[in-house]
């Protein structure tokens, strides 16, 4: 485990410092024995030409896992339980943090070290919908991506969902959110 930063007299003196503080709620055990497994079979995998099966009902054979696709893409998939996390409240959070380091490092103070939106403008508009705020814009981040491991730059363009293929008529009836990266490399939260 990676040693808490401490924080600068300027960032301990923002109102949600306190924030930085909280425990991390540890790994849950079935996610550690997932992991220690290695990697799954890629045939459990979703193929992202088929990342609309995400609508269906239930869960997918993978919801936990990670793996070398045949065509030599990479595929991680990690379902997070949120109770009383709304999709206003998801999509807040990728609006606000990346305004500011601390607010990134409050996710995760032992990887996170920061991430900064290239267009914090459109992040404060407070004319946008919470949405709009991070859609097209691009982060510039800096995180440990292993426990131990120095610290990586990422950079990430935040885009619309059906940008990188979800489909208008899923996204319309949807009742949640989907936050997601465009290429390279495709994320969705």
């Amino acid at each position: 485990m990676s040693k808490r930063p401490e924080l600068t007299a300027a960032e301990r003196a923002l109102p949600y410092a306190k924030f930085y503080d909280l425990p991390i709620t540890p790994i849950p055990e079935e996610k550690l024995a997932v992991l220690a497994a290695g990697p799954i079979d890629p045939s459990l995998a979703l193929k992202i030409e088929d990342r609309n099966d995400l609508f269906k009902p239930g869960y997918l054979p993978c919801e936990i896992g990670y793996c070398v696709m045949p065509n030599g893409t990479g595929f991680l998939a990690n379902r997070t339980e949120m109770p009383g996390v709304t999709p206003e409240m998801f999509e807040w959070w990728f609006a606000w943090h990346s305004l500011e380091d601390l607010r990134y490092r409050i996710w995760d103070p032992e990887d996170h070290y920061s991430a900064r939106s290239l267009n914090p403008a459109v992040g404060r508009c407070d004319k946008l919908s919470l949405k709009e705020r991070y859609w097209n814009t691009t982060h510039d981040i800096r995180e440990a991506m292993l426990d131990g491991q120095d610290p990586v730059d990422v950079c990430l363009t935040f885009v619309p969902p059906e940008t990188v293929g979800f489909l208008p008529e899923k996204l319309s009836a949807f009742r949640g959110t989907i936050v997601c990266t465009g290429g390279p490399a495709i994320m969705a939260h």
